[in-house]
């Protein structure tokens, strides 16, 4: 699929039939110049349908469809904003999915698949040179944190994304002799790696 041109900005107003929609959206996943066009696009909507003047009062003299259309209005903005904000996520969520790809693509590494409490899945794939871990957890509770154990050291590495699943990529962890999961200073899910 080539760029998408003027259906960037149909898609923004979610004018695009739902065929062309799963086109549009499988593009998105992959080209990032797209994803900043629909991003700009949605968040120029957003703008314009802010700065529109106030409706007047609906008098009873005015026909049925003019409170339905400052109503769908209203709907208009705020659906744009809110996928204006969505597509931004889902561009940063893509960017630090490119960096751990990149990394994993360009490096020896690991994995294991960490011991977890039920409804929780996790893996880490480290490089074995410690020079990076990404952690990927489908199940985990909002703001879990990643967290690494060396001997008697115990250092936060920070908490997942909001994704699903939830990812972590940290930079320069060194060789970790336990890598944990906590939630509410509780242990979710734990695994050794093997260098």
């Amino acid at each position: 699929m080539n760029h998408l041109d003027d259906d960037a900005e149909l898609y923004a107003l979610g004018l695009t039939d739902p065929e062309r929609t799963v086109e549009i959206e499988a593009h998105l996943a992959t080209c990032e110049e797209c994803r900043a066009r629909v991003v700009a696009a949605e968040s120029a909507a957003a703008a314009l349908a802010a700065t529109l003047p106030p409706m007047p009062a609906v008098r009873r003299a005015n026909p049925w469809w003019a409170g339905l259309a400052t109503a769908a209005a209203v709907v208009f903005a705020a659906t744009t904003a809110l996928e204006g904000n969505a597509a931004h996520a889902a561009s940063a969520q893509l960017q630090r999915t490119d960096t751990a790809l990149v990394a994993i693509a360009s490096s020896h590494f690991g994995h294991t698949t960490l011991t977890s409490q039920p409804g929780i899945i996790a893996k880490a794939i480290y490089s074995h040179d410690g020079t990076w871990c990404y952690v990927v957890a489908n199940g985990a509770p909002r703001g879990a944190h990643v967290v690494m154990h060396r001997g008697a050291a115990v250092r936060d590495m920070g908490a997942l994304d909001s994704g699903a699943p939830a990812t972590l990529f940290v930079h320069n962890p060194g060789h970790a002799d336990e890598i944990t999961i906590v939630a509410d200073n509780h242990v979710v899910a734990h695994g050794v790696p093997a260098y």
